[in-house]
C-alpha cells in the first residue's frame, strides 16, 4: 500500500511538474522574452531621453538669464503712454520643462504680476518668448534671434490691431543686460516706447 501510494504520488508528482513545464513554456518563457525586449527598448529609450535632455547650443545660450535681477523700466512718452514712469522690481528666471523654457516672474505692484516665458523652437529656427499679465491673458508673442558677436536679441512681433512691435535685449556683461521694446501702429506712429536695465542680484 505505501510503495502504491508512493508511486501514485510519484506518478502524480511527475504529472504535476509536467504540467508546470508546460505551463512554463507556454507562459514563462514568452514572458520571459518579453521582459528581455522591454529591457532592451527601455533602455534604448532611457538613451534617447538621455540625449534630448542634453541642451542644444541654442538653449545654452538663454542659461545666461538664469537668476534672480533687479530691474527699473524706462516708460517714454509715447500714444499710449502720455507721460515718462519708471519703475523698479525685482524678478526671477529659472529653467522650467526640464530645462526648455525660461520662465521669469516678477511684479510690478502686488496685484501686478507677471509672466514672461522663453525658448528655442528648432523647427522655425528662432527663438520664441511671450508675455502674460492680468491684462494680457493672451499672450503677447514674439520671434527672435541671437547675435553672438554683438551679444544682443533682437525680437519682433505682431500686437492686436496690426501694431508691430521690435525688443533687443543686450548683455553688457554677465551680470548686466539692458532691454528696449518700441511698437508702432499701421501708420508707423509710435504708441508704446520702453527701455529697461536688469542687474544680477550678487
Amino acid at each position: 500500500m505505501f510503495f502504491r501510494n508512493t508511486f501514485a504520488y510519484y506518478r502524480g508528482s511527475k504529472m504535476v511538474l509536467g504540467n508546470q513545464l508546460s505551463v512554463w513554456k507556454t507562459t514563462m518563457k514568452p514572458l520571459l522574452t518579453l521582459v528581455a525586449v522591454v529591457a532592451v527598448f527601455g533602455s534604448t529609450t532611457i538613451g534617447h531621453a538621455d540625449e534630448a535632455d542634453a541642451k542644444s547650443s541654442e538653449l545654452q545660450v538663454l542659461d545666461r538669464y538664469v537668476g534672480t535681477w533687479d530691474e527699473t523700466v524706462v516708460i517714454k512718452p509715447a500714444l499710449w503712454t502720455p507721460e515718462k514712469t519708471t519703475s523698479s522690481t525685482t524678478t526671477t528666471r529659472k529653467w522650467i520643462l526640464n530645462g526648455r523654457m525660461m520662465e521669469n516672474k516678477g511684479a510690478w505692484t502686488p496685484e501686478d504680476e507677471f509672466l514672461h516665458l522663453m525658448t528655442y523652437d528648432p523647427k522655425q529656427n528662432e527663438f520664441r518668448q511671450w508675455y502674460y499679465d492680468k491684462d494680457n491673458l493672451v499672450p503677447q508673442e514674439y520671434q527672435g534671434r541671437w547675435d553672438a558677436p554683438t551679444q544682443t536679441f533682437t525680437f519682433t512681433g505682431t500686437l492686436a490691431d496690426g501694431i508691430k512691435s521690435t525688443s533687443q535685449q543686450h548683455f553688457v556683461d554677465k551680470d548686466t543686460f539692458t532691454w528696449t521694446l518700441v511698437a508702432k501702429d499701421q501708420t508707423g506712429k509710435v504708441v508704446l516706447d520702453m527701455e529697461g536695465k536688469c542687474v544680477r542680484k550678487k
